[in-house]
């Protein structure tokens, strides 16, 4: 299926959509928690990372218990959703959806085809509060697939994002890697996601080289020059290196994101949004 290009156009983006869609779903959060009572932290997205079999409803609501207020399904296979029954029936009920508490919700989907990436974006994007197209799993499995990190460096991402924003009704965004190829080509290209309709961006500071034994310090500085770039047309998410709250903190300050998303340290102690295991808490986990 061949996408319109996207050259000379552009389509405008609300960028206090997800600071609406957090307060409007502010009232199930305790007014103690960090994301509702720290200054630092008013409006922005603390986010549970989709998570390869691992950010299932239960584990969402586990994480939204304490102090998550943003969180992604884990990633889901396009074409698998599509073509296998079973496949879906695993990832999503479409009898119930998933319930109230589990809101806001992004639905993340990996595939490089519009073939497959629309209709099964199209078949839940009414009890999401948007889609995102996996363009950060580094993994050998998504270069076979031509999806995750490796689709960042196909031309036709752009085309790809343009063509999902005009046929579905609900926001598209994007999760990144930074390109191998060094920062600028990183930030040109999230430049032409957002001309393209992308309505936020997730950059994980790191290429997607960086990985397992390689792995190394997330680029926030990169971040930073992301949110310069195109952080007044879209929100912008950072993804790497938070342990802490005390992470989540220092991160805002030096890049001025819109949120905060972890991935291993989550799954590792559910509660790492609350004041647990920071300097505040003296450095021991004082939460559940």
């Amino acid at each position: 299926m061949a996408a319109p290009s996207t050259a000379g156009k552009r389509r405008a983006v609300d960028r206090s959509w997800l600071k609406h869609l957090l307060s409007a779903h502010a009232h199930k959060m305790d007014a103690s928690f960090p994301c509702r009572a720290d200054p630092i932290l008013k409006d922005k997205a603390l986010v549970v990372a989709p998570m390869v079999d691992q950010s299932d409803l239960p584990f969402r609501l586990l994480c939204r218990r304490y102090g998550a207020n943003l969180a992604y399904t884990p990633m889901i296979h396009a074409r698998l959703f599509v073509e296998r029954k079973q496949y879906r029936e695993r990832f999503w009920d479409f009898v119930n959806n998933t319930p109230d508490e589990d809101r806001p919700l992004i639905a993340q989907f990996c595939g490089s085809d519009p073939t497959y990436l629309l209709p099964a974006m199209e078949s839940i994007q009414h009890a999401v509060d948007a889609v995102d197209i996996n363009c950060g799993c580094p993994q050998q499995i998504a270069k076979k697939g031509r999806y995750g990190a490796f689709l960042l460096e196909s031309p036709k991402l752009p085309e790809l994002v343009q063509h999902l924003v005009s046929k579905l009704e609900v926001p598209v965004t994007v999760k990144v890697r930074l390109l191998p190829s060094g920062v600028d080509d990183s930030l040109n290209l999230y430049e032409k996601l957002v001309d393209a309709g992308a309505s936020l961006i997730c950059v994980h500071g790191r290429n997607r080289h960086q990985n397992k034994q390689h792995t190394g310090a997330t680029d926030w500085d990169a971040i930073r020059r992301t949110v310069e770039r195109i952080g007044h047309r879209v929100p912008v998410l950072a993804n790497g290196s938070i342990a802490d709250l005390d992470d989540v903190r220092e991160c805002i300050r030096q890049t001025g994101v819109d949120g905060v998303m972890s991935s291993e340290a989550i799954l590792e102690y559910p509660a790492l949004f609350l004041e647990t295991g920071t300097k505040a808490a003296g450095g021991l986990r004082s939460g559940p």
